[in-house]
């Protein structure tokens, strides 16, 4: 997903709402579920439009095979029977047209995969929402150990870019099984498997949505997977090994308190914004110390909805400052000034550059045990 961004705001006319009247932006208040086709692809949405205590009106998205809630809607516009709804972080929009019984939402959005619009529709829906299951991760005293349980393995997504999977399959109470994946360097958590089915030491998990599967042998000793990940057809070797824990790449007990007495002491919270044509994309840095003095954070786009993407490495040697992200092609370089408050550079991204510059906050980063 490629992200981009607008604050969230509302741009319609406010109005009492009736069957017998004009349908105002309240009606459309609720929660909306829909299946995209891109190509063999399917993707279910579910798009949840709310009003606020200030009568504000706001919308989110769910992509639930994608493990993502809560991803934030620019703009929702409506002209009745018209509605538009821009989804920055697809960049892209629906449009559509409110049918007479409030019901659906039918339209496209203006660009899909490959520039082609993508026909849509929306339909209210008064389900509540599903409740999950009660997940079991551990074992009893004596009990033999099966494939619940956290994993974590590496893959080479693509030449030079390697990631990190953190595995998660917990036992439900029928006895079967449910798992969700982590791609820890992208911040993408509780991808939900598809389907999870085991034969003995054997076991396949899928997330068709995305076009992947791992088929596996769990070890005599019940603390190694091996097998292999296919995502589009494409197969490679790979080996889970148990946790304890659900995996992570952020360190323990990282400090983000800044030393008042050091000005070169850059722990804490940072935040800029990137200019990108019509468009402005809020970043959030949090830059933190292990207790052997090794320097780990995180960055967010609160924007684009995602997470907080781990950092690989920083190297400070005042007054720069250089900070990489290789999952996802990410580099800062800068210098610092005004006293220690600022950090003036550039962002790049693959091969592109642009200017950044990350002031420090007044928010206070505790110190996180994973």
């Amino acid at each position: 997903m490629r992200g981009a961004i607008l604050l969230l705001c509302f741009l319609a006319s406010f109005g009492v709402s009736s069957h017998a009247a004009t349908p105002t932006a309240k009606d459309l208040v609720g929660k909306w579920e829909a299946t995209a086709e891109f190509g063999k692809m399917k993707f279910k949405m579910a798009l949840r439009i709310a009003e606020q205590a200030d009568h504000r009106i706001t919308a989110t998205m769910d992509l639930p095979e994608h493990g993502q809630v809560g991803m934030p809607i620019a703009a929702v516009l409506f002209n009745s029977p018209d509605v538009r709804i821009e989804i920055d972080p697809l960049q892209t929009a629906f449009r559509g047209r409110l049918s007479d019984d409030l019901s659906e939402m039918k339209g496209e959005f203006e660009e899909g995969p490959g520039g082609r619009p993508i026909s849509l529709v929306f339909k209210r829906s008064t389900r509540p929402d599903a409740p999950e299951p009660e997940k079991v991760f551990t074992f009893a005293a004596g009990e033999a150990r099966d494939i619940r349980g956290h994993w974590k393995a590496n893959i080479e997504a693509m030449p030079g870019m390697k990631l990190t999977f953190g595995l998660n399959v917990g036992k439900i109470p029928d006895g079967s099984y449910k798992a969700s994946l982590d791609v820890l360097e992208q911040a993408a958590k509780g991808i939900p498997a598809t389907a999870v089915s085991t034969s003995g030491k054997e076991m396949e998990i899928k997330w068709e949505a995305l076009q992947m599967s791992f088929k596996g042998t769990l070890s005599d000793d019940g603390n190694k997977i091996d097998g292999e990940w296919k995502q589009r057809g494409k197969p490679e070797k790979i080996a889970f090994s148990r946790l304890d824990a659900p995996a992570t790449l952020i360190p323990q007990n990282v400090s983000y308190d800044p030393d008042p007495n050091q000005p070169n002491d850059l722990r804490g919270q940072w935040t800029g914004k990137l200019d990108i044509p019509n468009q402005k994309l809020r970043i959030i840095v949090k830059l933190g110390k292990t207790p052997a003095g090794e320097f780990a954070g995180t960055m967010s786009s609160p924007d684009q909805g995602g997470g907080e993407l781990p950092m690989a490495s920083a190297t400070i040697e005042p007054p720069k400052v250089v900070m990489e992200w290789p999952a996802i092609r990410g580099k800062f370089e800068g210098v610092i000034t005004n006293e220690g408050s600022v950090l003036d550079g550039t962002w790049e991204q693959f091969g592109t550059k642009l200017p950044l510059k990350l002031e420090r906050t007044k928010a206070e980063a505790k110190e996180t045990k994973p």
